[in-house]
């Protein structure tokens, strides 16, 4: 039999976020409850999910987990549910694509995840039952992680997903994960700058390859993905914007095809 210590969550799970991104199934959302419960999770974010509050199937998955489902956070948009957050991994089936860093063994994500949440406010999110977190959506996490299988095409639902992960964080909870030496920049305020880096660009008459959204998500890649930012990295990127911008008014004229202009970026 275990012991009773391992059925005590430590204090800083309440640090992190299990964001369900449009779940459609209310039982899906209830055994999801369930799962973080069992494993000392509280914090549910729902983004436009189907009605469940007052489904029968809802409270009947749940079984025991009805809190999680009262104090659910319910947001309109991923960009609320994620905004306030330091550290966010995106869960996916896929091994590769073509926007995404490369994937990680969810149990790597999770010890990564568990360091930066001893201070700051985390969040795991997972996506549709039926198609799973879109490429947009990847693109707003700084980690992506998958779960091995052993087969080629993987089918876990969603609350078994979640249950994968809840678990692994358990686990290094138990550990007691070293608490990250840095304060991460929240979600919003990366994301904040890697539109000023892409705007500023664009005024000094660069031209983005192929478009201007493929170049964009180039920049989110690195900003997100590439590097951990802290709050005065991204004060320095804006007041390296800043100084750009500046010196672009100065010279009050709009660069034109004849002025010299950054290289352009494959995207």
């Amino acid at each position: 039999m275990a012991d009773r210590t391992e059925s005590t969550a430590p204090d800083y799970f309440s640090h992190i976020h299990i964001i369900l991104v449009e779940p459609k199934v209310p039982g899906n959302i209830g055994a999801v409850a369930r799962a973080m419960t069992t494993m000392g999770l509280s914090r549910l974010v729902l983004v436009n999910p189907a009605e469940f509050r007052h489904e029968a199937e809802a409270r009947w998955m749940a079984h025991g987990a009805g809190e999680i489902l009262d104090n659910a956070r319910v947001v309109p948009s991923l960009d609320e549910a994620v905004n306030d957050l330091a550290f966010v991994v995106g869960t996916t089936a896929r091994t590769r694509g073509i926007w995404l860093s490369p994937i990680q063994p969810v149990e790597a994500a999770c010890a990564e995840l568990s360091a930066v949440a001893r201070n700051q406010s985390c969040g795991m999110l997972f996506g549709r039952e039926d198609r799973g977190l879109l490429n947009d959506e990847l693109q707003r996490c700084n980690v992506i992680a998958r779960i091995p299988a052993a087969m080629s095409y993987p089918s876990l639902n969603l609350a078994q997903s979640v249950m994968v992960c809840a678990y692994e964080l358990f686990r290094h909870g138990g550990e007691a994960p070293p608490a990250s030496e840095v304060r991460l920049a929240e979600n919003r305020a990366v994301e904040r700058v890697t539109l000023r880096v892409h705007e500023t660009l664009l005024r000094l008459g660069f031209t983005p390859t192929p478009s201007e959204e493929t170049f964009l998500r180039s920049i989110r890649r690195v900003l997100r993905r590439s590097l951990r930012l802290e709050e005065r990295d991204v004060a320095t990127l804006h007041k390296v914007c800043d100084e750009i911008d500046a010196f672009v008014e100065r010279r009050s004229v709009t660069p034109g095809p004849s002025d010299p202009q950054i290289p352009n970026s494959e995207g």
